[in-house]
């Protein structure tokens, strides 16, 4: 390896300029004093001592006392490596401390959010990050399309948020020809997790709650929060990718189960199998009147699912206790009585 490169990957770790030079110059004559030192590593005689001064503090090096003083490098396997730790532990604590100040500013109202609220992050690694903790905050349910690489990042986030006694569920596509018997493997015991698999998916996205969507590209994550963004989102994802995908892994629906959706989509399949096992269904849908736009909140029992074959009409229908039948709608409806935002299921 040249001594440029040397240089560089000592300055990497803090011994910078004119210390890595003394450092190699020692390493390579064995002992010398300060004026050889300074000559053989191009270093100005009246900051020689300097320098050698602060290699001695980090423990690279040692003096012989005596006239002239004599300088000679540890061994690298063991001073470097001693250096290096200390260099790391440092780099954490600085950087512990940064973080819990930054965060303390952060709480306060450092940062403002102003329209438009989109994110683009070109680190994928911080981006997925973020994507995990979106998902670990989910407070009602999501769906994801992801490919092989993008499902082990988001594995653990994942089975932890549905290891909880939630009333939740999570939509998941897993992207690409040869993820099968990967995810067969490590998803089908997660509870609480609609599984599909379609071979040819391209778009990678994370959505929770009607909330929060993260789109995951080759070199870039976009995260916003912009609902007209989270409304083309749901569309692209439930037909260009739920409808088309193979059902590996339904939730199973059984009494005493309870749900809280924001995908009206969601909460149909649910409420389709319920019905075929002749159990009941109490639901409670928040949303709005479809022709007033007011809020209105709609109790009942589910007694009809209707869905047509090109899936631009699914609606599910609630009867009140006056006896009333009110037809539920999904995120833009306009031929029922309700959209919903969130639909409250008990399995009876």
């Amino acid at each position: 390896m040249d001594k440029n490169r040397l240089i560089e990957l000592l300055e990497s770790i803090g011994i910078k300029g004119y210390e890595a030079k003394a450092y190699l110059a020692l390493i390579e004559v064995g002992e010398a004093s300060a004026p050889e030192i300074a000559s053989r590593a191009g270093i100005p005689q009246p900051r020689v001592y300097e320098i050698l001064d602060t290699l001695l503090r980090k423990g690279l090096v040692e003096v012989k006392i005596g006239r002239p003083r004599t300088y000679k490098a540890l061994p690298p396997n063991v001073a470097l490596e001693l250096y290096i730790k200390k260099y790391v532990d440092d780099i954490y604590s600085r950087a512990a401390r940064l973080l819990e100040e930054l965060t303390r500013l952060y709480s306060l109202g450092g940062v403002r959010e102003r329209e438009p609220l989109i994110w683009i992050n070109y680190s994928i690694d911080s981006g997925l990050e973020k994507a995990r903790r979106i998902l670990m905050d989910m407070r009602y349910d999501g769906f994801l399309s992801a490919d092989k690489v993008m499902l082990d990042k988001l594995y653990i986030p994942i089975a932890e948020k549905l290891s909880k006694n939630t009333k939740s569920i999570i939509g998941l596509v897993a992207i690409g020809s040869d993820v099968e018997e990967y995810v067969t493997k490590r998803f089908s015991a997660l509870n609480r997790l609609e599984l599909r698999l379609l071979p040819t998916g391209i778009v990678r996205m994370v959505e929770v709650d009607l909330a929060d969507v993260m789109v995951v590209g080759e070199n870039y994550t976009m995260h916003s929060r912009e609902w007209e963004l989270i409304l083309i989102v749901n569309e692209v994802f439930y037909f260009g990718y739920w409808r088309l995908a193979k059902p590996v892994k339904e939730v199973e629906v059984k009494p005493g189960e309870e749900y809280t959706l924001t995908h009206q989509w969601l909460a149909m399949d649910i409420a389709s199998r319920a019905l075929k096992q002749d159990l009941n269904i109490k639901a409670r849908i928040k949303g709005y009147e479809t022709r007033t736009r007011r809020p209105i909140v709609v109790e009942g029992y589910v007694k009809e699912v209707i869905r047509v074959p090109e899936d631009h009409i699914r609606t599910i229908v609630i009867e009140k206790s006056s006896g009333e039948k009110i037809r539920i709608g999904g995120l833009g409806a306009t031929l029922e009585d309700v959209e919903a935002r969130m639909i409250e299921f008990k399995i009876e």
